[in-house]
């Protein structure tokens, strides 16, 4: 039996578990980065489908076969006490245990034995891994604001560092993932009178991209999908609303029509005679408002 679908609050959305929008449509400009072999930076608040979006990526790439493409975070070395060559490694272990989860055996990074810390680590593992590889490999780095101050400047330095061996002898792209776009964290790790010379790691990348928050129309198709599987209709009136609410911010939208869905709209059901249910398409739009109404309470 297939499992029927939801609107997701937690983690990142899959399209077999979840309602969810391509998170891909309209990102051409991705795609043309990694045929140019171009370094890039991503970007947005919180629970603004980065995640989504990587995996999405990294998926499509490995299916096509042109690329071998992994998604993984930097996140474990995010503390200001750890030690760079510990970073590193940390690093890399996250980078080979995630990748797992992505690329056959034959294509994973090497193994992680051999490999002792060091300032440079991650400069050395990432071309190892290039030049045993036929195919160009697509690197997604998540959480890259997670780092602090040496640590930070160490991995930018690393990758600029093996820039001019992409693609044979190092990732051919490489797309830095965050909050903001990293030339913002220059300040985080130097003052801003102090240089980090012509060769500064914070001018790494080609573009930065940041991701938007949704327009009414993809807020009516996300909620269209639910329609079609339950018949419950989400009114333009309940939309707009819900617009105006959240300014379009996915993760706003996602939890108020499972609220609507999940909570209120049960609660309407136990209060409804068994002569009332099933009455198409003015009842839900009634019910749906009424939830929403409830929900402003």
């Amino acid at each position: 039996m297939k499992a029927k679908r939801y609107f997701n609050t937690t983690g990142f959305c899959r399209p077999e578990k979840h309602y969810m929008l391509d998170p891909l449509r309209n990102q051409s400009v991705i795609f043309d980065l990694i045929e140019k072999e171009q370094y890039f930076t991503i970007h947005a608040p919180r629970q603004t489908g980065k995640t989504t979006l990587l995996h999405a990526l990294a998926n499509r790439l490995n299916k096509e076969m042109n690329y071998i493409s992994t998604v993984f975070s930097v996140e474990n070395a995010g503390y200001k006490s750890i030690p760079l060559p510990e970073a590193m490694r940390t690093i890399i272990e996250s980078l080979y245990e995630e990748s797992t989860k992505f690329l056959p055996n034959n294509e994973l990074p090497p193994k992680l034995t051999g490999y002792k810390k060091s300032h440079n680590l991650l400069y050395m593992y990432l071309s190892a891994w290039a030049k045993q590889m036929e195919k160009p490999i697509v690197l997604l780095l998540d959480e890259i604001d997670s780092l602090y101050d040496d640590v930070l400047v160490a991995v930018l330095r690393q990758l600029r560092n093996g820039f001019q061996g992409r693609p044979k002898q190092f990732p051919s792209t490489i797309a830095l993932v965050g909050l903001r776009d990293v030339r913002e964290y220059k300040t985080k790790v130097r003052p801003s009178e102090a240089s980090l010379g012509s060769g500064s790691p914070f001018n790494i990348k080609a573009k930065s991209i940041l991701l938007g928050t949704w327009t009414k129309e993809e807020i009516a198709e996300l909620y269209s999908q639910h329609t079609k599987d339950t018949g419950q209709i989400f009114s333009k009136e309940v939309v707009d609303r819900i617009y105006e609410l959240t300014g379009g911010q996915p993760w706003l939208v996602n939890a108020i029509a499972n609220e609507i869905v999940v909570e209120i709209l049960k609660r309407l059901h136990k209060k409804n005679n068994t002569r009332s249910r099933g009455r198409g398409e003015r009842k839900f739009n009634r019910q749906t408002r009424h939830a929403f109404g409830q929900l402003n309470r």
